[in-house]
């Protein structure tokens, strides 16, 4: 047939490959395939039983008073918490919710009240809404055109003194 197709004229570089692969070999070589990936896997379950054990014999208490009550020896409290307040750890949030809603709620009040950020300088707090009043009413403020441009004038001035001192 081959022969039929090339009018007369063989050429055996060009030729099909005429076994096919056997369904015994694919079949043995699955079966090889999963006999090797249970022995691994029996393997690997040993060993990290085996170091399991290991580490747990090798365990020893940082002191023969002390005794452990399971996984998680110590619940975080607040009275527990109280304890170390004083010596400027960073403390566990034993509440996390409570207390963003607790920080939440005091900037709302901080925004929405009167008060005195720094009372000696004369700073002080007023609601949003009394403020955007008030911008409204009164502009905000504005430097006089002559103080921009002396401002400008004086860095000018200190640069070059900065300048002639670094020379000397």
């Amino acid at each position: 047939m081959n022969e039929e197709l090339n009018d007369g004229q063989t050429n055996p570089e060009t030729s099909f490959e005429r076994e096919d692969l056997s369904t015994r070999g694919v079949f043995v070589f699955m079966i090889g395939l999963a006999i090797v990936g249970l022995v691994i896997y029996f393997i690997i379950v040993g060993m990290y039983s085996f170091l399991d054990k290991y580490e747990h014999d090798q365990m020893s208490t940082a002191s023969p008073l002390v005794t452990s009550r399971g996984p998680a020896a110590r619940v975080v409290t607040k009275d527990y918490m109280e304890k170390f307040k004083g010596n400027g750890t960073p403390m566990l949030e034993s509440d996390e919710r409570g207390q963003f809603k607790d920080f939440l709620l005091k900037q709302e009040d901080q925004l929405n009240s009167y008060g005195w950020v720094d009372q000696q300088v004369g700073v002080a707090h007023i609601p949003i809404d009394q403020a955007m009043h008030l911008i409204v009413e009164r502009g905000l403020p504005v430097r006089p055109a002559s103080g921009a441009e002396s401002g400008v004038a004086a860095a000018a001035k200190a640069s070059t003194k900065k300048a002639a001192v670094s020379k000397e």
